[in-house]
Protein backbone atom coordinates (compact mmCIF):
# COMPACT_ATOMS: atom_id res chain seq x y z
CA UNK A 1 0.00 0.00 0.00
CA UNK A 2 2.64 2.52 0.66
CA UNK A 3 4.22 1.57 -2.73
CA UNK A 4 1.13 2.52 -4.40
CA UNK A 5 0.95 5.76 -2.41
CA UNK A 6 4.25 6.76 -3.16
CA UNK A 7 3.83 5.98 -7.06
CA UNK A 8 0.85 8.18 -7.15
CA UNK A 9 2.52 10.97 -4.88
CA UNK A 10 5.35 10.98 -7.85
CA UNK A 11 3.02 10.68 -10.77
CA UNK A 12 1.11 13.90 -9.06
CA UNK A 13 4.48 15.57 -8.90
CA UNK A 14 5.29 14.88 -12.14
CA UNK A 15 2.29 16.18 -13.92
CA UNK A 16 2.20 19.47 -12.05
CA UNK A 17 5.91 19.74 -13.11
CA UNK A 18 4.59 19.48 -16.07
CA UNK A 19 1.94 21.49 -15.73
CA UNK A 20 3.89 24.55 -14.25
CA UNK A 21 6.57 24.25 -16.79
CA UNK A 22 4.51 24.53 -19.65
CA UNK A 23 2.49 27.59 -17.77
CA UNK A 24 5.90 29.32 -17.62
CA UNK A 25 7.02 28.15 -21.13
CA UNK A 26 3.58 30.03 -22.34
CA UNK A 27 4.59 33.77 -20.89
CA UNK A 28 3.94 36.83 -23.29
CA UNK A 29 6.40 39.74 -23.45
CA UNK A 30 4.21 40.83 -20.14
CA UNK A 31 4.60 37.95 -18.37
CA UNK A 32 1.49 36.62 -18.46
CA UNK A 33 0.73 32.99 -19.36
CA UNK A 34 -1.75 32.83 -22.91
CA UNK A 35 -3.08 29.85 -24.26
CA UNK A 36 -4.68 30.65 -27.45
CA UNK A 37 -7.32 33.07 -26.58
CA UNK A 38 -6.99 32.80 -22.38
CA UNK A 39 -4.69 34.32 -20.05
CA UNK A 40 -3.77 33.11 -16.52
CA UNK A 41 -3.01 35.92 -14.49
CA UNK A 42 -2.44 37.15 -10.51
CA UNK A 43 -3.79 39.88 -9.13
CA UNK A 44 -1.27 41.61 -6.92
CA UNK A 45 -3.62 44.16 -5.02
CA UNK A 46 -7.27 43.52 -4.00
CA UNK A 47 -9.97 45.76 -6.20
CA UNK A 48 -13.62 45.70 -6.30
CA UNK A 49 -14.13 42.25 -8.03
CA UNK A 50 -11.60 40.07 -6.86
CA UNK A 51 -9.46 39.39 -3.49
CA UNK A 52 -5.35 39.63 -3.73
CA UNK A 53 -3.72 36.88 -5.24
CA UNK A 54 -6.57 35.35 -6.60
CA UNK A 55 -5.93 33.11 -9.62
CA UNK A 56 -7.57 35.09 -12.86
CA UNK A 57 -8.44 32.97 -15.98
CA UNK A 58 -9.32 35.66 -18.08
CA UNK A 59 -11.07 34.70 -21.53
CA UNK A 60 -10.27 37.50 -24.19
CA UNK A 61 -13.23 38.54 -26.64
CA UNK A 62 -14.27 40.68 -29.18
CA UNK A 63 -16.90 42.16 -28.13
CA UNK A 64 -16.69 45.06 -26.07
CA UNK A 65 -18.87 47.78 -24.65
CA UNK A 66 -18.83 51.30 -22.94
CA UNK A 67 -19.19 50.65 -19.48
CA UNK A 68 -17.43 46.90 -19.26
CA UNK A 69 -14.70 46.51 -16.72
CA UNK A 70 -11.47 44.81 -18.38
CA UNK A 71 -8.14 44.15 -18.12
CA UNK A 72 -5.65 45.82 -20.15
CA UNK A 73 -1.82 46.47 -20.05
CA UNK A 74 -0.21 49.06 -19.02
CA UNK A 75 2.91 49.54 -20.98
CA UNK A 76 3.27 53.15 -20.44
CA UNK A 77 6.33 52.71 -17.72
CA UNK A 78 8.90 51.07 -17.98
CA UNK A 79 7.43 47.78 -16.81
CA UNK A 80 4.21 46.76 -18.22
CA UNK A 81 1.64 45.75 -15.75
CA UNK A 82 -1.80 44.49 -15.72
CA UNK A 83 -4.68 46.58 -14.40
CA UNK A 84 -8.58 46.92 -14.58
CA UNK A 85 -10.74 49.73 -15.47
CA UNK A 86 -13.80 50.65 -17.26
CA UNK A 87 -14.28 51.45 -20.64
CA UNK A 88 -15.03 55.50 -20.87
CA UNK A 89 -15.27 55.92 -24.88
CA UNK A 90 -14.85 54.14 -28.14
CA UNK A 91 -13.94 55.49 -31.17
CA UNK A 92 -13.63 53.69 -34.02
CA UNK A 93 -10.83 54.81 -36.39
CA UNK A 94 -11.05 51.96 -39.16
CA UNK A 95 -13.35 49.63 -40.21
CA UNK A 96 -11.42 47.02 -37.91
CA UNK A 97 -9.42 49.05 -35.80
CA UNK A 98 -10.90 50.71 -32.61
CA UNK A 99 -9.11 52.91 -29.62
CA UNK A 100 -10.62 52.37 -25.91
CA UNK A 101 -10.86 55.30 -23.64
CA UNK A 102 -10.75 54.29 -20.15
CA UNK A 103 -11.77 56.34 -17.01
CA UNK A 104 -9.04 57.20 -15.95
CA UNK A 105 -8.24 59.17 -19.39
CA UNK A 106 -5.69 56.32 -20.95
CA UNK A 107 -6.34 55.41 -24.27
CA UNK A 108 -5.67 51.75 -26.17
CA UNK A 109 -5.75 49.87 -28.40
CA UNK A 110 -7.44 46.32 -29.01
CA UNK A 111 -3.88 44.11 -28.66
CA UNK A 112 -3.75 46.07 -25.20
CA UNK A 113 -6.88 44.16 -23.63
CA UNK A 114 -6.72 40.86 -22.10
CA UNK A 115 -10.80 40.83 -21.48
CA UNK A 116 -13.44 41.76 -19.24
CA UNK A 117 -14.55 40.99 -16.23
CA UNK A 118 -17.23 39.12 -17.17
CA UNK A 119 -15.36 36.16 -19.05
CA UNK A 120 -13.26 35.81 -16.08
CA UNK A 121 -13.15 32.70 -13.77
CA UNK A 122 -11.75 33.52 -10.12
CA UNK A 123 -9.24 30.77 -8.01
CA UNK A 124 -9.18 32.24 -3.95
CA UNK A 125 -6.05 29.79 -3.10
CA UNK A 126 -4.82 28.56 -6.23
CA UNK A 127 -3.36 32.07 -7.11
CA UNK A 128 -1.07 32.02 -3.76
CA UNK A 129 0.01 28.41 -4.82
CA UNK A 130 0.75 29.45 -8.10
CA UNK A 131 2.49 32.64 -7.53
CA UNK A 132 5.28 30.55 -5.71
CA UNK A 133 5.70 27.90 -7.59
CA UNK A 134 6.17 30.08 -11.13
CA UNK A 135 8.73 32.55 -9.37
CA UNK A 136 12.04 31.87 -9.83
CA UNK A 137 13.27 30.89 -5.96
CA UNK A 138 10.27 28.68 -6.25
CA UNK A 139 10.53 27.11 -9.38
CA UNK A 140 14.04 26.01 -7.98
CA UNK A 141 13.02 24.63 -4.58
CA UNK A 142 9.97 23.19 -5.35
CA UNK A 143 10.59 21.57 -8.85
CA UNK A 144 14.55 21.18 -9.79
CA UNK A 145 15.76 20.62 -6.88
CA UNK A 146 13.85 17.11 -5.97
CA UNK A 147 14.67 16.67 -9.66
CA UNK A 148 18.10 17.15 -9.15
CA UNK A 149 18.29 14.91 -6.00
CA UNK A 150 15.96 11.91 -7.57
CA UNK A 151 18.80 12.29 -10.54
CA UNK A 152 21.80 11.96 -8.14
CA UNK A 153 19.89 9.02 -6.34
CA UNK A 154 19.46 6.84 -9.28
CA UNK A 155 22.73 7.68 -10.27
CA UNK A 156 23.88 6.51 -7.03
CA UNK A 157 21.58 3.41 -7.53
CA UNK A 158 22.87 2.41 -10.75
CA UNK A 159 26.46 2.65 -9.64
CA UNK A 160 25.57 0.42 -6.16
CA UNK A 161 24.12 -2.35 -9.20
CA UNK A 162 26.76 -2.20 -11.47
CA UNK A 163 29.54 -2.99 -8.10
CA UNK A 164 27.33 -5.95 -7.31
Amino acid sequence: MKKVAKNVLICLYFITTILITYCLLSYNKYNVSEFKDKYLLVLKAKNDYYHKSDLLIVKKTDDYQIGDTIFYYDSYNASAKVKMNKIKNIESVQDDYSLYTLENDLTINFDSILGTTKNTSSYILIGSIYSIITSKWGYLIIIILPMLAAFIYEIYQIIKEIKR
